[in-house]
């Protein structure tokens, strides 16, 4: 999530830059971009929270023996959920 939200740098922050500066207002453009990180900053934070705090509350209400799968199913299970996900995607972009 850190990559996807701005240690690497956006392509479309340096076009609000150079179009600020085309305008006349470079910190105008600088701002947005503040701006922008500022709020995605904050929306990965409320993500991750919410992630934590989730995983806390599921444990309140299901006692843990209940959730205890046999060992080396969780990988088999995610797995192929990514595995049917995909090919349902791929079969979604074939049919027209």
């Amino acid at each position: 999530m850190g990559l996807a939200g701005g240690m690497v740098p956006s392509p479309s922050a340096v076009v609000v830059l150079v179009g600020g500066a085309a305008i006349g207002r470079a910190w105008f453009g600088v701002v947005l971009v503040l701006a922008y990180g500022l709020g995605l900053a904050a929306a990965l934070v409320a993500v991750g929270l919410l992630v934590v705090g989730s995983g806390r509350a599921l444990l309140r209400r299901i006692p843990a023996r209940r959730l205890r799968l046999p060992g080396g199913m969780m990988p088999i299970g995610t797995s192929a959920t990514v595995v049917v996900l995909g090919l349902g995607l791929t079969l979604r972009s074939l049919v027209p």
